[in-house]
């Protein structure tokens, strides 16, 4: 029997400045499609287990990973939970969206949490990374003050006020 391919793509975490493409559409623009997010807990665990595998290639064990998620969160996340968590078919343990987040935190696993958000339209900017997304605001919100300004010099005179 073939193993089966592992649901979450390590691929689709690499870093890019093109949005995200929507799989689920803004709620105010179009209704939701039954199904959109389909397999979305398989893709989850998938992304769980691609983790701990980059995990361990880097020289942690599923037991030091577990006791940095458990520091993390102040509880109790054994290696077996992650193990389970790992499994696409074990569908009554789905990891809970703190214990991801602390996962990808204690593993510096950002890609991950990118390519899943990116399912949704989403995109995440990690420590620094925010002030390359400020400069572009910063530099948007000059080339619109430009723009006006070049709007008004073609009306502005100077003021004169009582004669002078």
């Amino acid at each position: 029997m073939r193993k089966r391919r592992p649901a979450f793509d390590p691929n689709q975490g690499m870093f890019h400045f093109e949005a995200p493409i929507l799989r689920a559409p803004e709620v105010r623009q179009i209704p939701h499609v039954e199904g959109q997010l389909e397999g979305l807990d398989r893709r989850v665990a998938s992304a769980v287990g691609h983790i701990l595998a980059e995990a361990s290639r880097a020289g942690r064990t599923r037991y030091d990973v577990a006791g940095g998620v458990s520091e993390l969160l102040g509880d109790d996340v054994s290696k077996m939970m992650l193990d389970a968590y790992a499994s696409e078919s074990r569908e009554g343990h789905n990891i809970s969206f703190g214990r991801f987040l602390a996962l990808v935190a204690d593993t510096h696993s950002y890609g991950v949490l990118n390519a899943l958000l990116a399912e949704i339209g989403a995109t995440i900017v990690v420590g620094e990374e925010i002030a390359t997304v400020e400069l572009g605001h910063v530099q948007a919100q000059m080339r619109d003050l430009k723009v006006r300004e070049q709007q008004l010099l073609k009306v502005v005179k100077p003021i004169t006020r009582g004669g002078e």
